[in-house]
């Protein structure tokens, strides 16, 4: 199957004002900023910058604990260096100044491989897929967008799965909500006969109606979200590289994509550099 590369709008203006600042800093200050393997683990401890309001990537939990797929996947490379994982807060609009401003020795924050973020951070390879899926009643797979023709389809309004439907106009009428919330009721309703949603929305409509009644059945978008350090930490982001594969060839990365997304964890390009691990589009059938 082929695949379209699916591009992506610049950063914000605010975004965009910090990270530049974050990089003048960084520039001023390479030595005080480079680091490698030993310089990690001669200090004990990996400091990563996660997101900590987003189900299921980097949450707390009913106990206050920092839980989720991100942090995990940090606590699985602190095991494997040897040290402690310390973790610091971050935002969309914050993380890569924290990484460039040397706060943090990486960023595991929900963090797709974009073109554009190329140009500021290194990546590692892509450590998960971050998919926007359509779902519905449990049924078989669809094999691309025409399986869509005459159904009614629930968006919130202006995202990535709105875009995408509007350009494709597979045959679908599009109802568009407000938030997802609003989206995900609709369906539960069966005010429309299927949504497009990020997939982790599976397992929010299954604790409203029951385990095993939606499901996603086709993939619209895939991003990756891959590792980000600083440009120029190279023989960090190659240690971080070879973690991922051993983590994927020994099973324990697939169980943890398993755990927190419900879904097999699916191929991914072995390199966060390039063009290879941009997000990638459904094509029309």
């Amino acid at each position: 199957m082929q695949f379209a590369t699916l591009t992506r709008s610049s950063f914000t203006r605010r975004v965009l004002l910090a990270t530049g600042a974050a990089i003048a800093f960084a520039l001023a200050t390479p030595h005080a900023l480079a680091q490698n393997v030993a310089d990690i683990k001669k200090a004990g401890v990996l400091r990563a910058g996660v997101q900590v309001a987003q189900v299921p990537w980097g949450y707390s939990d009913a106990s206050g604990k920092l839980t989720g797929y991100d942090v995990e996947f940090v606590e699985m490379i602190a095991k494997d260096l040897g040290v402690k994982a310390e973790f610091s807060p971050v935002t969309a609009a914050n993380r890569v100044a924290a990484l460039l401003t040397g706060q943090v020795d990486m960023l595991a924050a929900v963090m797709g491989i974009f073109p554009d973020r190329q140009k500021v951070v290194l990546f590692s390879r892509p450590y998960t897929p971050n998919e926007n899926v359509i779902i519905a009643k449990a049924g078989p797979q669809m094999s691309g967008l025409a399986d869509l023709k005459g159904l009614r389809i629930g968006v919130p309004r202006g995202t990535p799965m709105d875009l995408v439907l509007t350009k494709e106009n597979p045959g679908v009428t599009i109802q568009r909500f407000d938030d997802d919330a609003t989206t995900v009721q609709a369906l539960i309703s069966g005010q429309v006969d299927a949504i497009g949603a990020a997939v982790t929305q599976v397992g929010n409509i299954e604790k409203a109606a029951g385990a095993g009644k939606y499901q996603s059945r086709l993939v619209l978008q895939r991003a990756f979200n891959g590792v980000a350090v600083r440009p120029g930490e190279r023989e960090w982001v190659t240690y971080l590289n070879d973690v991922i594969g051993r983590k994927i060839a020994s099973g324990e990365l697939p169980a943890l994509y398993k755990k927190w997304i419900g879904n097999d964890l699916p191929d991914m390009p072995t390199t966060g550099e390039g063009d290879a691990p941009h997000p990638i589009q459904m094509p029309k059938q």
